[in-house]
């Protein structure tokens, strides 16, 4: 949040802002739903990019994909650009079968290092299997934060369930619950 709100923060102490954070945890944890409060709070754009939509069977189009959403973001800044299941277009490229999963790894990391809108586009990914992903982008610089998104314990489901059960005239079997 600080980069977006407060870019000169960053600017004063001569520093860089965050590029990127990576979400990671089991699916259903609420990982999207972060990202897009993030954006809700900061006010910034929320461009969405799905990992496997992102893949094109005709040649350079698949990164001209990524390409077009970044640049989106650029133009429509404050952004955050939120890829979901980043595993699937960004997994280690010694371990990758075809050559356009290398390109897209290699042009996400291009692009990455060349925003020039630093502080004012932050990258979130979120990904179920994060040792899966290319090592180089977990360095600083590309992914510079990575929190940990785990299932709620008891307490915690049971807020959630009567956050979104509120306004349900439901009998309140919760208190067995708790």
């Amino acid at each position: 949040e600080l980069p977006l709100k407060h870019p000169e923060i960053f600017e004063r102490l001569g520093i860089e802002p965050p590029k990127g954070v990576l979400l990671h945890g089991p699916p259903g944890t609420g990982k999207t739903l972060l990202a897009k409060a993030v954006a809700n709070e900061t006010q910034s754009n929320f461009i969405l990019i799905n990992g496997p939509e992102i893949m094109s069977k005709y040649y350079g189009q698949s990164e001209e994909n990524l390409r077009k959403k970044f640049e989106e973001a650029e133009k429509n800044s404050p952004s955050i650009i939120f890829i979901d299941e980043i595993d699937a277009i960004a997994s280690k490229r010694e371990e990758s079968k075809g050559e356009v999963e290398r390109r897209v790894v290699a042009q996400l990391l291009a692009i990455m290092d060349g925003l020039k809108t630093r502080g004012k586009v932050v990258v979130i990914a979120a990904t179920n299997i994060p040792n899966s992903l290319d090592p180089a982008l977990r360095r600083p610089g590309r992914f510079d934060r990575e929190i940990e998104i785990g299932v709620p314990r008891v307490e915690g489901r049971l807020k959630i369930l009567k956050i979104h059960t509120r306004n349900m005239p439901l009998y309140d079997a919760t208190r067995s619950l708790a």
